[in-house]
């Protein structure tokens, strides 16, 4: 081999192993740069189990305004498959939250067998009521949203 074949081989050699590697994809991260950002509240709520599927309740909530903040509750199945991935399954919004015009100071949830219980904690747009409601999740289709007694 001549020495001007041998210097070819290791510039290229170089060359390569200098270049920058390709940019993979990485699903999770692209999904997290395109989440809005008054999306504030991010907590599994409970597992779920139907029609031979299961995973879990995801609860969140969004919030918006400056002096007066208002916030969003939605709901998300995620399914699991058998390769351990997740799906989003189905995704509610909660309408009769944003229809109070208040905030979500904190919740807490659990689930059963029957669906999804959320004890919510809000305040007025003004801060000024504090007031709990309650909210039973049984499917994509069926909730029931109220105040919460004591």
């Amino acid at each position: 081999m001549s020495l001007r074949s041998a210097l070819t081989i290791v510039a290229v050699t170089a060359a390569i192993a200098l270049s920058p590697l390709p940019a993979f994809a990485d699903a999770i991260l692209d999904g997290l740069k395109t989440l809005p950002g008054n999306v504030e509240d991010v907590r599994v709520g409970g597992t779920w189990d139907a029609d031979g599927k299961n995973g879990i309740y995801r609860v969140i909530v969004s919030r918006s305004g400056g002096d007066e903040v208002t916030a969003r509750l939605f709901i998300q199945w995620v399914a699991y498959d058998d390769a351990g991935g997740a799906t989003v399954k189905d995704t509610v919004e909660i309408k009769e939250m944003a229809d109070l015009k208040a905030d979500i100071v904190d919740f807490t949830s659990e689930s059963d067998a029957d669906g999804l219980v959320v004890l919510i904690q809000t305040l007025d747009a003004n801060g000024n009521a504090n007031q709990n409601y309650k909210l039973f999740v049984t499917s994509p289709t069926q909730h029931k949203f109220g105040p919460a007694s004591n």
